[in-house]
């Protein structure tokens, strides 16, 4: 589902895209068997699961309050418990959270869930629309929180694809993508230099987030990159080669961050004996070789390091410049996503290629599948400003510790999945993300 042009959208439109972000989370909420499950944390660095839960519900609410589309709260206590999220450099910064969490009620917080779903629901039916939808515009705030849950979905997949297998059910119609059980040459492609422009247009017809607005130039260089995201394949090559145990492949941090948690291959893969299988989002399956390799940031430069030749990760303007050309090239089409492994094409990562949608580029899976670590931290563009019913959306991370990536993952969707989106993690947290290595 395409999102809303705010700029002639009518009240239908946004309905449907409220209500399939809601069944969207609402189905990854429910794979999980036990109600006792809400009460971990999959990943150490994360939230409890019950706060995700209520988040993108408590977040509808308090948005819509600030804006003065609606006035009575639902659960005040939920509407603060719920509120914030968490981005910890180590699990002790948020232990002391949890206490509060845990003293919720899963079915309260489900009950919750429902009558914010049909407040937001009734609220749609009946809102009149004065158009455009600007970033002045009080339905802003309705429009940011659809885009917050469609992001939330993709963090929630990620914490519960690291559960133990028995305690979820795979929801039906989400369908794993076949593995073709053989990988295709990987080759290193010329891409001819040229000026990129970053930034999305203030006037765009489509939400967008603080940091996507404003405006770089950037000359790149021609550069070369592998025609294809690296595979489970081409990584087990490192992994044989003990590139988990050759510090000269690592940094100082990475390397003791390696050490501390015992890493001895990537987050998703099972070893059994001399082999490995592979953890999709809710089964273990024999591994899918073409599959792109699903690693954090320190894992992907290590593997660059591993295959010298000064290879590199992609920085965000080559990125750009690989994916859409060069600025005074580039034509005004619509674009739509179609043709690659997003909005939950597949319940998994696909083979590297097989969907064929090739960029102008010659390179292959540069948006969808799985996202693509960049080389750079995350910066403001020129402009920036952030947006008063969410200041610390972005601000809070202009701070050398997060990496930048692009180009969105199998199950990213809304505007996350467009062509203006800028997103970025610390480089010791997973994502649905892998990489593809350059060269200058």
């Amino acid at each position: 589902m395409q999102p809303p042009n705010l700029h002639r959208c009518d009240r239908q439109e946004i309905l449907a895209y409220f209500q399939r972000a809601w069944q969207i989370e609402d189905s990854l909420m429910k794979s999980l068997v036990s109600p006792e499950t809400f009460y971990t944390n999959p990943d150490r660095l994360r939230n409890l699961l019950i706060f995700y839960l209520g988040h993108s519900a408590v977040f509808y609410i308090n948005k819509l309050v600030r804006v003065g589309l609606i006035t009575a709260r639902i659960n005040p206590d939920f509407e603060i418990l719920f509120e914030i999220g968490v981005d910890p450099e180590k699990p002790d910064d948020i232990s002391g959270i949890f206490a509060s969490l845990r003293r919720a009620e899963v079915t309260a917080v489900w009950e919750y869930r429902q009558q914010v779903y049909d407040r937001i629901s009734e609220f749609i039916h009946n809102m009149a629309i004065s158009l455009p939808i600007n970033q002045e515009h009080p339905l802003w705030g309705l429009m940011m929180a659809i885009e917050h849950q469609y992001i939330h979905i993709e963090t929630s997949s990620m914490l519960i694809r690291q559960l133990p297998v028995d305690k979820l059910q795979r929801p039906e119609h989400w369908q794993y993508a076949p593995a073709n059980g053989y990988t295709s040459a990987n080759e290193m492609i010329e891409i001819k230099g040229g000026e990129v422009r970053l930034g999305k247009p203030q006037d765009s017809n489509i939400y967008g987030w603080d940091i996507e607005y404003g405006d770089r130039l950037v000359n790149v260089e021609t550069f070369q990159a592998s025609k294809y995201l690296i595979t489970n394949a081409e990584f087990l090559d490192f992994v044989k080669d003990d590139g988990y145990e050759n510090q000269q492949y690592w940094h100082e941090q990475s390397w003791a961050w390696k050490v501390e948690h015992k890493i001895k291959h990537p987050k998703f893969w099972i070893q059994q004996g001399d082999s490995y299988k592979y953890r999709a989002m809710f089964d273990e399956i024999a591994m899918p070789f073409d599959f792109p390799v699903e690693v954090n940031h320190y894992e992907a430069i290590a593997y660059c390091h591993w295959k010298g030749n000064d290879a590199r990760l992609m920085s965000e303007a080559e990125w750009h410049l690989a994916t859409y050309g060069a600025s005074n090239l580039r034509q005004s089409i619509e674009e739509t996503n179609s043709g690659f492994n997003l909005n939950l094409k597949f319940a998994s990562p696909s083979p590297v290629g097989s969907l064929e949608a090739q960029s102008p580029s010659g390179l292959y899976d540069l948006r969808g599948n799985v996202w693509e670590w960049l080389s750079d931290h995350l910066t403001p563009l020129t402009g920036y400003q952030p947006h008063y019913l969410y200041e610390s959306y972005s601000a809070s991370y202009f701070d050398t510790k997060h990496n930048m990536m692009a180009g969105g993952s199998w199950i990213t969707s809304g505007t996350e999945a467009c062509k203006y989106y800028r997103n970025w993690f610390r480089p010791n947290f997973y994502q649905h993300a892998g990489f593809r290595i350059a060269h200058s």
